[in-house]
C-alpha cells in the first residue's frame, strides 16, 4: 500500500484529501435496487442541490460489491456547520445511509450517517474495501477506512465491570474484558495506567 496522504490533479491545482485547508463531501447517490432512470434522477438531483449551494462538483466512479456507479466530490467554501447541515440534508433527500465529509481545519475526513453520527475515516489509495465504496478518478483508486478513537485510562474510577480495555504488551495491544475491578486493578491496571499503557475504544 502506498502512502495514504496523496493528491491528484483537478483542473490546474492539486487536491489533497487530507488538506486541512479544504472541505468537501463525497456522495454516491445511486442504488443497485433503483432502475437506470431512477439513478439518473438521483444523480441529477444531487448535482442540482450541490450547484445551488455553490459547490464545485467533480464526477467520479464508485465501486461497491462488484458494481460501479456515479459518485461526486463536492468542494465547499462554507463553514463547517453549514457543510454538516448540507450533508444531513443530502442524506435525507436522497435516502442515503452515509456519505464522506471533510471539515476545514481537520486532516481526517468522517463518515456521517443518516442519524447524524460521525466516524473518523482515513483515505487510502490502491486498496480495495469490500465493505464500502472504492472510488476512481483519472485512474487513481481510493477508499476510506474507519479509524478507531481511544481514550487512555488513568484512574480506577474510569473502570467498569464488563468494560473492554486494551493493554500494551510486547508492543502489541491486547484486548481484555474487565471481570473483577478491584483484583485486576491491583494486579495490572494500576501499573499500566502509570505508564500510559491502558486504553479503551470510544468510537
Amino acid at each position: 500500500m502506498r502512502n495514504s496522504t496523496f493528491s491528484f490533479l483537478i483542473y490546474t491545482s492539486m487536491f489533497n484529501l487530507e488538506d486541512r485547508n479544504i472541505s468537501y463531501l463525497i456522495i454516491s447517490p445511486e442504488k443497485n435496487s433503483n432502475s437506470i432512470k431512477e439513478n439518473k434522477v438521483s444523480c441529477d438531483k444531487t448535482c442540482s442541490i450541490l450547484y445551488s449551494k455553490d459547490y464545485t462538483v467533480i464526477p467520479i466512479t464508485g465501486y461497491r460489491n462488484g458494481t460501479h456507479g456515479n459518485s461526486f466530490i463536492a468542494i465547499s467554501n462554507d463553514e463547517n456547520n453549514a457543510l454538516r447541515k448540507d450533508a444531513i440534508y443530502l442524506l435525507d433527500e436522497l435516502y442515503q445511509d452515509s456519505l464522506i465529509v471533510k471539515y476545514k481545519n481537520e486532516s481526517l475526513p468522517k463518515k456521517i450517517s443518516y442519524d447524524g453520527s460521525e466516524k473518523l475515516v482515513k483515505p487510502v489509495i490502491y486498496e480495495l474495501n469490500e465493505s464500502d465504496t472504492t472510488y476512481v478518478y483519472n485512474g487513481l483508486s481510493f477508499s476510506f477506512i474507519e479509524q478507531r478513537r481511544y481514550k487512555f485510562l488513568s484512574n480506577k474510577s474510569e473502570l467498569r465491570k464488563g468494560m473492554i480495555v486494551e493493554f500494551l504488551n510486547n508492543e502489541k495491544w491486547v484486548e481484555k474484558q474487565i471481570a473483577d475491578i478491584d483484583t485486576e486493578y491491583d494486579k495490572m491496571y494500576k501499573l499500566l495506567m502509570r505508564y500510559g499503557k491502558l486504553r479503551t475504544c470510544i468510537s
